[in-house]
């Protein structure tokens, strides 16, 4: 039964809320890199927008569905880097003709028609009592998948800093002194993260760093003399954006031009990332019932998570499920109430509608160097 909301749990609550709020906006604007790059670099404020509106979707209907009140669900890795690899290969083949705004509006829709898809699927599973076949999965197979899927993450790192593939053809390119100095610091960002991490637990480690490394490049910046207006002409940083807010509306406006013949190409690769997609979200359920001590049904489980992402996907959002990093990370501060989630919608809320010009000044380099983090 949910624990009631009692004075103790009202700041431990409101404390998971706030640095994890914080924490998915970051990862909001690195996950959106990862398909907005290229000739969809133009179309990163309205990435962000989608991501942070999916992590807004997921937040509000955990907030009314989770079975433990401290369940964060937001979009996911690993179904975003397959729709990232599915807009470079739509640029590099049939849409290398088509206009930015095109592909951006392919992509939209593919995203919505990805998580409905991902949502019947998981539903489906869940109604068939499917949820325990997780048990069976060998380790090695679901350790290789996500190790190409790290590896895959870390290739987009390098588009999104230097605008160059991670390939032997560009070898001599990405280590001429110019561009190491792009990707560089994010890589020794990113795998000081990473070691950091495995050292120290506290759950102000991550936005530590993050603000850390915000301020060194600052810092770092303006003593060699660059000022604001430089830094963001010059590309360092994410913005500037569009006045307003980042709210995209609803793809179901593009379905008339959408080239469904095209999207059956990808049609394999979605299958593949519905199925690891599946495994990821039940072992995250088995790993939050090791950290809370308490049975969930994981026939439940899939049943809601699918309903969630069916909903996201009309709303135009990313597949998404459980966040173990998440929900852990408040469980050790000690909140036991939906007060944290329903602080995390609020700040994707207020990031969403209000947020642009705070996201813009936000450092490219430090958010491939969290790209590269996720990636290793």
């Amino acid at each position: 039964m949910e624990q009631k909301l009692t004075r103790s749990d009202t700041v431990p609550s409101i404390i998971a809320g706030l640095i994890n709020g914080i924490l998915l906006i970051v990862i909001a604007m690195a996950l959106s890199s990862l398909i907005f790059t290229g000739s969809l670099s133009g179309y990163l404020s309205q990435g962000i927008g989608i991501l942070l509106f999916g992590f807004l979707i997921f937040s509000i209907f955990s907030i009314f569905t989770a079975s433990y009140p401290i369940n964060i669900n937001h979009p996911q890795d690993i179904p975003i880097a397959i729709i990232a690899l599915i807009a470079t290969t739509v640029m590099a083949t049939s849409g290398k003709d088509w206009s930015p705004e095109s592909i951006f509006q392919f992509i939209f829709v593919t995203i919505a028609l990805t998580s409905i898809m991902v949502g019947v699927f998981f539903f489906i599973l869940g109604s068939l009592k499917l949820g325990k076949l997780v048990r069976f999965i060998p380790y090695p197979v679901v350790g290789g998948f996500l190790a190409g899927t790290g590896l895959l993450i870390i290739k987009f790192a390098f588009i999104m800093i230097t605008d160059m593939e991670l390939s032997l053809a560009n070898a001599t390119s990405l280590f001429s002194q110019t561009t190491l100095l792009q990707w560089a610091p994010g890589l020794i960002f990113g795998a000081l993260m990473l070691v950091a991490s495995r050292f120290i637990s506290h759950y102000l480690l991550i936005p530590g760093i993050i603000a850390l490394g915000i301020s060194l490049f600052y810092a770092i910046m303006f003593l060699n003399g660059y000022s604001y207006t430089s830094l963001e002409s010059s590309g360092f940083l994410l913005g500037p954006f569009p006045d307003g807010g980042l709210f995209q509306g609803s793809p179901i406006k593009y379905i008339s031009d959408f080239k469904w013949n095209i999207f059956q190409d990808q049609l394999p690769a979605i299958g593949t990332m519905m199925i690891l997609n599946a495994i990821s979200v039940l072992f995250n359920y088995s790993g939050l019932e090791l950290i809370i001590k308490k049975d969930l049904d994981l026939d439940r489980e899939l049943k809601v998570t699918g309903l969630g992402n069916i909903l996201a996907g009309f709303c135009g959002a990313p597949p998404g499920h459980l966040a173990l990093g998440g929900s852990s990370l408040a469980y050790s501060i000690g909140a036991r109430s939906r007060l944290s989630t329903i602080v995390v919608a609020l700040l994707c809320a207020v990031a969403l509608f209000f947020g642009s010009k705070i996201l813009s000044v936000f450092p490219r380099v430090i958010l491939g160097g969290l790209l590269f983090n996720l990636g290793l």
